[in-house]
């Protein structure tokens, strides 16, 4: 089965609603009487409903919410003998009443994906397009320099959280730090964020203004409080993506760990991580942004 996704409005003719919801700061998935596995709240569009109509029927019959915000995010379909498109919606619940007696036996509260998934297919991918859509509408005010797609500057700005025009791109950045002994700096994600809970080097999107290495640089001291220097790093992968190029650098400066400030509302906790132990994280789902680790571990073994 092939799932694409894509912005919203691109799709037509919506038959399923599926809602990624969050209570008390975790992900809240729904068990049905007769299975053993969890499922996203949602479902069949009704006759003269519109998609939210759905969301909003769906979450409450599926999940017991009363009180609750809910947007939709952006357009899926699932491909097979023939192409059947819905809406995914993000839900934030307030409110939780009993469960009602339709088909959901219970729900659970989770820091990630269940390892245990009736869509094993579908649900990962957009639950990946999901943290993705959160990650640009986080920040208010935000600034991007646009570039083209050969990686030009094209003098124009952007708003982050507004969709990029076909054919822009904008510049992220992620900033490993490595010392003396070959072990890195890692920081948990706030609860309410993106990847909630999970661990991850530092980085971000870059702001008007910032070339690679400033935004590199910058994004550490805000997620960290420690500055770097530039000599001490290097570019050791560059990407192209959808709508963004993304550079992965690694510092090479020792650091102490009680010089780390957190940042509220960012990051609740930090440690220093051998490369086995990133590994055992990436392999357990702990671990953000994952398919370059051995790339770096590559660059990182030579300058040690």
């Amino acid at each position: 089965m092939d799932v694409l996704t894509a912005n919203l409005g691109e799709f037509k003719d919506y038959v399923y609603t599926v809602i990624f919801a969050r209570y008390n700061n975790k992900w809240l998935f729904c068990r049905a009487k007769e299975r053993s596995v969890f499922e996203t709240a949602g479902g069949h569009i009704e006759p003269g409903e519109t998609p939210l109509e759905a969301a909003k029927r769906e979450l409450r019959e599926e999940t017991g919410a009363l009180e609750f915000d809910i947007v939709p995010a952006f357009d899926y379909s699932t491909i097979r003998a023939t192409s059947i498109s819905g809406q995914v919606f993000y839900a934030e619940i307030s409110e939780l009443g009993n469960m009602p007696d339709f088909e959901m036996a219970e729900v659970g509260l989770f820091d990630a994906l269940p390892c245990s998934l009736r869509f094993p297919e579908i649900t990962p991918v957009l639950f990946a397009r999901l943290q993705a859509w959160l990650h640009t509408h986080t920040v208010d005010n935000e600034m991007w320099d646009v570039y083209d797609t050969n990686r030009k500057l094209t003098g124009r700005t952007h708003r982050r959280g507004n969709p990029l025009q076909t054919g822009d791109y904008h510049l992220v950045v992620l900033t490993c730090i490595m010392n003396n002994n070959g072990e890195f700096l890692l920081t948990k994600r706030a609860p309410g964020k993106s990847w909630a809970g999970m661990w991850e080097f530092q980085g971000g999107c870059a702001t008007t203004g910032d070339n690679s290495l400033a935004a590199a640089i910058r994004e550490a001291k805000e997620e960290t409080g420690l500055s770097l220097s530039s000599e001490n790093g290097e570019i050791v992968l560059e990407r192209k993506h959808e709508r963004a190029f993304f550079d992965v650098w690694l510092f090479k400066q020792d650091f102490c760990i009680d010089d780390v400030v957190l940042q509220a509302g960012e990051t609740v906790d930090a440690k220093i991580a051998s490369m086995d132990e990133v590994r055992r994280m990436v392999q357990a789902a702990e671990f953000v942004r994952a398919d370059f680790i051995e790339t770096l571990f590559t660059r990182a073994s030579q300058r040690l």
